[in-house]
Parts: C-alpha cells; sequence; structure tokens
C-alpha cells in the first residue's frame, strides 16, 4: 500500500499509523512533565519567598509519603549509628526508657522499663547501676530480667595478629602461585592470602589468584 494508514514498519508489520500514536502520547507526557516539573519550582520558589526552608519540606514530602514502620526502623537506625559515632549524647535505648516517665534511679523500674524494649527473639544485656542486666522473653512471649555474675578475665598474652595465626604454607614462590589459583577456584577472597605483607610469596599468591579470575582482584569486571 503506498497511503499512510496502510504503511508498515519492520518485520512485524507494526502499523505505522498506531506507532506514531503511541510516540505522540509520550510526547504529550513528557511536555506535561516538563510543565509540572516547572510549576513545582514555582511553589518552591513561593515558599522560599514565604520563608519556609525547601530542603526541609522536601524530607517532610518524603516522610508523609513513606510507611509508619520503614520511618521507625530508619529513626532507629539512625540514632544507633550517631551514638557509635559520639554524635549524640544518649544511646537510643536509654532515651526511649528515659521517655517513658521511669525514674531512673529505681532499679528496678528502669528494668521493667526494658523488658518493654525487649524483641521477641533475642536478648538484652544493660548495665544497672554496676551490675549487668540480661533480659529476654520466653516461649509465651513474657520477658524476664536475670543479674550476671561477671568473672574477671584471666590474664593472657597480647593476642597475635591475624596475619600471625593464619598458617603459613611451606611452599616456594611457584607454589604460592598455584595456591593463589586454588584459593579462587575454592571461591576464597583474594584476602585469603596467607602469606606475611614482607614475604615474597604474597605478591605469587595474588597473582595466581588473579589468573585464575581473569580480574584484578577488585571485584567484577565491568
Amino acid at each position: 500500500m503506498t497511503n499512510d494508514e496502510g504503511r508498515v514498519t519492520g518485520r512485524n508489520t507494526v502499523s505505522g499509523k498506531m506507532l506514531q500514536s503511541y510516540i505522540e502520547r509520550l510526547e504529550r507526557l513528557g511536555e506535561e512533565k516538563k510543565q509540572i516539573g516547572e510549576d513545582e519550582k514555582a511553589v518552591y520558589a513561593e515558599m522560599s519567598a514565604a520563608g519556609f526552608t525547601p530542603k526541609i519540606v522536601r524530607l517532610v514530602i518524603k516522610r508523609r509519603a513513606a510507611k509508619p514502620a520503614d520511618i521507625e526502623e530508619v529513626e532507629a537506625e539512625l540514632d544507633m549509628y550517631l551514638n557509635a559515632l559520639g554524635m549524640t549524647t544518649e544511646a537510643p535505648l536509654f532515651r526511649a526508657v528515659g521517655m517513658m516517665n521511669v525514674d531512673l534511679a529505681a532499679r528496678e523500674q528502669v528494668i521493667d522499663a526494658f523488658k518493654q524494649l525487649v524483641p521477641m527473639e533475642g536478648e538484652i544485656i544493660v548495665k544497672v547501676g554496676k551490675q549487668p542486666v540480661r533480659l529476654w522473653r520466653d516461649a509465651k512471649g513474657v520477658a524476664h530480667a536475670e543479674d550476671i555474675q561477671e568473672t574477671a578475665a584471666p590474664a593472657s598474652s597480647p593476642k597475635p595478629s591475624p596475619a600471625s595465626r593464619r598458617e603459613v604454607p611451606d611452599v616456594d614462590e611457584g607454589g604460592a602461585f598455584e595456591l593463589g589459583q586454588a584459593a579462587y577456584h575454592a571461591n576464597e577472597p583474594i584476602t585469603s592470602n596467607p602469606f606475611a605483607w614482607d614475604d615474597k610469596r604474597r605478591p605469587q599468591f595474588d597473582a595466581g589468584w588473579r589468573d585464575a579470575s581473569g580480574s584484578d582482584g577488585m571485584g567484577p569486571d565491568t
């Protein structure tokens, strides 16, 4: 056929008119998306002029669209990370206890408060005063607490470094190369190299691992 309505495209004989309608719809959606973006910028500009902070408003919008459980999980993990980095003055669990209006000077009240925070699977160990306490739930979900009796750790010699604890194979440089190949085929990382940093066999192990893997040992090839 020679008219536009009968024109076909490719081997699948897709109607040219049908294809054009899809493309035009996508183009219209693209224009609408562009217009929405411009409208959004205008609203943020108006909001900024009124004294509101756009980046905070974006966080509010994101939070409003999130599920409550997801928000709680993220905030709990954020609290834990900040506390680990020393960026907060109070541990998350103690802050939660404080929000329960518990008298932190009363040991039993503190323990009862922590019982409410014990997960169904797992346990919590806290120090109430100088005494460590273990809290857990039984099969029926009832929370229990017991004092942990600390024992003095026996004196011990300094722990050897991981490299010194690892058994060093009695092989030459060629054997180290073959060990590296075998490590790759055994699905072991290149960091499983058993030789010390100043050992001449160490680079041979790495070379064998890379030879077997066909990569540099830094991750998947791109």
